[in-house]
């Protein structure tokens, strides 16, 4: 009789409590974070179909189950991918993979969405350029540690290497950052926003893998009222994202690109031109301060050392922007950039055409530093040192303030600049 008791409370817990089963291979990662939507991929270990619980409790008393996506013809068997949505502003969420009765229990995902847009609010971001493939830096470590909302990679991720231009070795290539303890804790904690640099894009193959793997917001080329049409080969990847009363305008440095010796050189392209110029237009109404997001340093300037692909070989690009800013008087547009292997700051008069620069890279990937003008000071790593930038933003409803701080993976400030720009609640 006792052997029988033991086995119906051997299949009733059973039966009360799925399983628990580990489905993560690689990842997860979060993205496209919007104070009501996310983003979130995966590489699993079966190719199974499989759902994901996400709850604002970590306890998951409660939750909502959302399926996985279906996959696409050129998507690897394992990635799963998920569009979250029906979310609560300004609120932590965790989230889990299962299929049928099992459960993740190992690998738990967390994110916090942003404030409502036009709100005026406070919050902390992270940007870093520049690493080695598979990269262990202690500075992802460190970034997750300084608790941002979201954090910026600036390209050059998979630095030191011949590129392919195949697909299934893109795939590996990301596959193996993936797999970097120190980047997948990073990833599972925060959610990322991702552009690439010369260092870690090579055309055709590059844009298909960075669209299955990278959980991202919308990309506006790739819609059919916007795409450059038949003239463009392939759609830049740049987008835009608010949080409060900021906006970040993300852009593509590489696939429009020209040599600086053509005869109409160009970074951005034609289309990507119109775009940023609408989206500094919309953003200047609402948003007192506006960061365009660049892979490339944009204070630099032409010299035979360090770096080659920055702004400073694009003059005319460059100025035409000024003078449109100054045309449209339009200000607080500042610049994020990396991969010019220091930490650096331009600080300007809040006056339409002067735009603020922060820079920060390189995490481990050794350069010599980009030759600039740096009104804020400029600081290059010692040889073991690994740099990352955290920024801080105060919105106290009549003004912004912006503080920078240049960081390395031991969480010792080495550089640190404020700047403030009016911000009067309409």
């Amino acid at each position: 009789m006792a052997r029988f008791l033991s086995f119906v409370l051997i299949v009733a817990a059973a039966l009360a409590s799925p399983a628990a089963a580990q489905f993560f291979k690689m990842g997860p990662r979060t993205g496209g974070v919007t104070p009501h939507t996310a983003e979130i991929r995966m590489i699993l270990n079966e190719s199974r179909l499989a759902s994901l619980e996400v709850s604002s409790n970590k306890n998951f008393n409660r939750y909502v189950t959302f399926p996985q996506l279906g996959r696409k013809p050129h998507h690897p068997d394992n990635l799963a991918y998920f569009s979250i949505h029906h979310l609560e502003p300004d609120t932590t969420y965790y989230y889990r993979v299962t299929a049928g009765r099992l459960k993740e229990v190992n690998t738990i995902g967390t994110f916090r969405t942003p404030a409502a847009v036009g709100r005026p609010v406070s919050f902390r971001f992270g940007f870093y350029s520049g690493h080695l493939p598979g990269s262990e830096a202690e500075a992802f470590s460190e970034i997750r540690f300084q608790k941002p909302l979201f954090f910026i990679n600036l390209g050059n991720s998979l630095s030191g290497i011949d590129l392919p231009d195949d697909r299934d070795n893109w795939h590996t290539l990301y596959q193996f950052n993936l797999a970097s303890f120190t980047q997948a804790e990073l990833f599972r904690h925060v959610p990322m926003v991702y552009t690439w640099s010369n260092n870690d894009y090579n055309g055709a193959a590059t844009h298909e893998t960075y669209r299955s793997y990278i959980p991202h917001y919308p990309l506006p080329a790739d819609q059919p009222d916007e795409a450059p049409g038949a003239a463009a080969e392939l759609n830049p990847i740049s987008h835009g994202f608010s949080v409060g009363r900021v906006r970040f305008i993300v852009l593509d440095t590489e696939t429009a690109r020209t040599a600086p010796d053509a005869d109409a050189p160009t970074i951005l392209g034609n289309w990507q031109w119109n775009w940023l110029k609408s989206e500094i237009r919309a953003a200047a109404h609402t948003h007192p301060v506006i960061f365009l997001v660049s892979s490339v340093a944009w204070h630099a300037h032409q010299a035979a050392t360090g770096p080659q692909n920055h702004w400073g070989f694009y003059p005319a690009e460059k100025q035409r922007l000024t003078n449109w800013l100054k045309a449209e008087n339009i200000g607080g547009v500042s610049v994020l950039s990396g991969n010019g292997g220091l930490l650096a700051a331009n600080v300007n008069p809040h006056e339409p055409g002067a735009l603020n620069e922060l820079q920060a890279g390189v995490v481990d990937w050794r350069i010599e530093p980009v030759v600039g003008t740096w009104s804020g000071g400029q600081l290059s790593p010692e040889p073991t040192e690994e740099f990352f930038g955290i920024v801080d933003i105060e919105d106290n409803r009549t003004e912004i303030e912006v503080t920078f701080t240049g960081m390395n993976q031991h969480g010792h400030e080495r550089s640190k600049i404020s700047f403030k720009v009016p911000a009067p609640v309409r």
